[in-house]
């Protein structure tokens, strides 16, 4: 056995390995909240919590119990949003429970949220909540600094329990096969190879797998090719399922676009399939990597695509940015990044994506021209320090920033990567 800082929480399967991520790490028996990083194997902070005042794996709704399982935050309420009949504190996070595996195991409930209280004593207390985990209003500040919408995975344990990096590692290299082997099914027109990944339970925006496979098939009769570009992905596991997150770059003859995908797959004796997939749009980049260190625009491609099909494009480079805080005082971001690796001279330019209920907007450092997001001269980005570096960005009065995209620049000023965060507006 190794010793305890060897050993790292079995969920984090992407423990050094792609982007730089944060997980929250709930562990019920301890009555504790972690926060974990997928590049150091102990915890950087540690939290009090109290969780459902019953033991066990949430069941059904009223049933007082915690759930337990890997699950994102869809919303933060605060004020005259918090319902009356409890102490929801300062905000509440919300999550997605039931998720598609509680839903396939007949798991059900609802309101499962992360969230303060005013009663200090309310802590002080284990298993003292309704099946919310519930901390302190001032350890949930401190929480929400590591929180990005829709892209934080939370895992809920009732015990954690902890793999060496070497089988973390075996674990990841599998699904990173089964990825593979999904994408380029899709990317070969084999729509029985393709399908057969997918659960036979599987919905897609109201269609069944064989109305869902009948659209794929329409689609693979309409274009002359298809390549699907994968990158920054994360990977997670919790007992018989892994969730995977990654950026997804679709090109074909016709068109193309750009999302952040999670799915949730199933993990059978010989095979894994997917149960639920969603995603959300991405800026379209003009540039991608086609293989290691060789970029290509989007149009070089089509013009030559028979050459460039069989290059390999699951890109699993080690991150080099990670966005520290972000914070927003009136109309002023504040954002603060720190930087790892031994690569040479990196910039990084940032895009804000700004909504209010008619019209969304794009901005980015002054003088450099944005089309649909992405920057138009990558020359003019910010040096990254190897010490912390910190950036002012000015958005509009009555627009909301939704997301921040990273664009990380070489000396050759060609982008390297792009992270996205769905930002919380609140924290």
């Amino acid at each position: 056995m190794l010793p305890a800082e060897q050993m790292v929480p079995d969920c984090l399967l992407s423990y050094q390995f792609g982007p730089e991520q944060h997980i929250i790490i709930v562990e019920k028996a301890t009555q504790r909240l972690f926060i974990y990083s997928n590049y150091k194997p102990g915890p950087i902070e540690t939290f009090k919590i109290t969780t459902g005042k019953n033991h066990g794996r949430k069941l059904e709704e009223g049933d007082m119990k915690t759930p337990e399982g890997i699950y994102f935050f869809r919303n933060i309420l605060s004020g005259e949003q918090l319902p009356k009949i409890d102490d929801y504190g300062e905000k509440a996070f919300t999550m997605n429970y039931p998720n598609p595996i509680d839903k396939q195991e007949n798991r059900e409930g609802s309101g499962i949220w992360l969230h303060g209280a005013f009663d200090i004593e309310k802590i002080k207390n284990p298993n003292n909540s309704r099946g919310c985990v519930v901390m302190k209003n001032q350890d949930l500040v401190n929480v929400s600094k590591y929180l990005f919408l829709n892209q934080t995975p939370i895992c809920i344990y009732n015990k954690i329990k902890y793999e060496t990096a070497a089988n973390l590692q075996k674990k990841r290299d599998r699904m990173i096969g089964y990825l593979k082997q999904w994408k380029e099914n899709w990317e070969n027109k084999n729509i029985n190879g393709y399908i057969g990944y997918y659960e036979k339970d599987f919905f897609y925006s109201g269609m069944n797998l064989d109305r869902f496979k009948a659209y794929k098939r329409r689609l693979n009769n309409v274009y002359r090719f298809i390549k699907v570009v994968l990158s920054n992905i994360n990977i997670y596991a919790f007992d018989n399922y892994f969730v995977v997150n990654f950026n997804q770059l679709y090109i074909s003859d016709k068109n193309h676009f750009s999302h952040n995908k999670i799915q949730y797959w199933r993990d059978y004796k010989n095979k894994a399939k997917i149960a639920d997939e969603y995603s959300f749009s991405l800026p379209l980049p003009t540039k991608f990597e086609i293989s290691k260190g060789n970029y290509i625009t989007i149009d070089e491609f089509r013009k030559d695509h028979l050459k460039q099909m069989k290059t390999d494009t699951i890109t699993v480079s080690p991150h080099e940015i990670h966005l520290k805080n972000i914070s927003i005082f009136n109309e002023t971001v504040k954002l603060s990044f720190t930087r790892s690796g031994s690569a040479g001279d990196l910039k990084v330019i940032p895009v804000l994506r700004l909504e209010n209920k008619d019209n969304t907007r794009f901005r980015s450092l002054k003088g450099i021209p944005l089309q649909g997001g992405v920057p138009q001269d990558y020359t003019m980005g910010i040096p990254l320090k190897r010490s912390e570096t910190t950036v002012l960005m000015t958005k509009e009065k009555d627009f909301d920033l939704k997301s921040l995209t990273l664009f990380l620049v070489n000396h050759r000023n060609t982008f390297e990567q792009i992270i996205t965060y769905f930002v919380n507006t609140q924290q």
